[in-house]
């Protein structure tokens, strides 16, 4: 009889490799990884799949894929790129499987807040079905257009965007405090090619300057209609 699969196992595993080979370097991001185990994420994947570190497709759309899990190893470097902190306000545009938002939610802790905003109703239900059944609690899943972020809950101390992007939205720029970062993967022109860079802003006045940029692979934003 075949053993069964300890996710927790799985999980201090695959933190053991990121933190290894140095995409999780704080401890309050590894602290978050440790803590929120993904397959309460992904429920309907394999567990020996989940704990991979690998992108999972989740969704397809008449043949085009519309949402994944990210690879664990860019989501720890673009939290490290985020560098949130306990207490602090963040929004998160593309709420996917709420996994991402799960880590933020126990970085900043319970004096902190995360809102997380998706155009699919859809992603907006499985997140919030995903965040419950992980126990998370005090973040806000919201349907709307995450290229005018979510001025309700603004100003936020950080906003981070899960899906590629061809510009830094206003709304992000608007909604972002002084001093505060923002971080996005976004797409580069290099002829004839595209390519992405997660790539990681500060905001001094009324200027966002560029402190971090590394390579990725995200999935496009989605428009509304």
């Amino acid at each position: 009889m075949a053993q069964e699969l300890d996710p927790q196992a799985l999980n201090r595993e695959l933190v053991d490799i990121l933190v290894r080979e140095g995409a999780i370097r704080s401890a309050r991001v590894e602290a978050a990884f440790r803590a929120v185990l993904r397959h309460h994420f992904l429920p309907q994947i394999p567990l020996d799949t989940v704990y991979f570190d690998e992108a999972i497709l989740t969704h397809v759309d008449r043949g085009i894929a519309t949402s994944s899990s990210s690879q664990p190893a860019i989501m720890a470097e673009m939290l490290e790129q985020l560098s949130a902190q306990y207490g602090e306000n963040v929004l998160e545009i593309g709420a996917g499987t709420g996994y991402n938002a799960a880590l933020l939610q126990h970085i900043v802790g319970p004096v902190g807040h995360v809102t997380t905003v998706d155009i699919d109703p859809l992603f907006v239900q499985e997140a919030e079905d995903h965040l419950h059944a992980a126990g998370i609690r005090g973040v806000d899943v919201i349907c709307g257009n995450g290229f005018e972020g979510y001025l309700p809950n603004a100003p936020y101390d950080r906003i981070i965007v899960t899906a590629a992007a061809r510009d830094v939205a206003p709304a992000w720029r608007e909604q972002l405090k002084d001093g505060g970062r923002l971080v996005l993967p976004l797409v580069l022109q290099v002829d004839p090619f595209e390519t992405q860079a997660s790539t990681a802003y500060e905001k001094r006045g009324d200027r966002l300057h560029i402190v971090a940029s590394v390579g990725c692979g995200f999935m496009p934003m989605r428009h509304p209609g």
